[in-house]
């Protein structure tokens, strides 16, 4: 015969035990809790590094295009000079 839990059954906890149970819940979810707004932290920083590198590319492109355009105008020039090209 199986013995079940009887209505009358007590359980005796101290008052130290459950302290310190409630303070290492409180420190693994204070430590999670932590974490997660270091990762959201993290992953908002890399949000404005992405977006500053897409601003720089269109910043460099601009600026070979443009040295490019003054680079062919000085070929056109030279050659010009040279009589290879009118």
């Amino acid at each position: 015969m199986s013995k079940g839990i009887s209505e009358d059954a007590q359980i005796h906890i101290s008052i130290a035990f459950l302290i310190k149970a409630m303070v290492a819940v409180a420190v693994v979810v204070g430590s999670w809790y932590q974490a997660q707004m270091q990762f959201a932290d993290h992953e908002r920083r890399i949000k404005e590094l992405e977006n500053k590198i897409v601003v720089l590319n269109a910043s460099v492109e601009g600026m070979e295009t443009q040295h490019i355009k003054e680079l062919e105008a000085t070929n056109r020039s030279l050659m010009q000079r040279l009589g290879i090209k009118k």
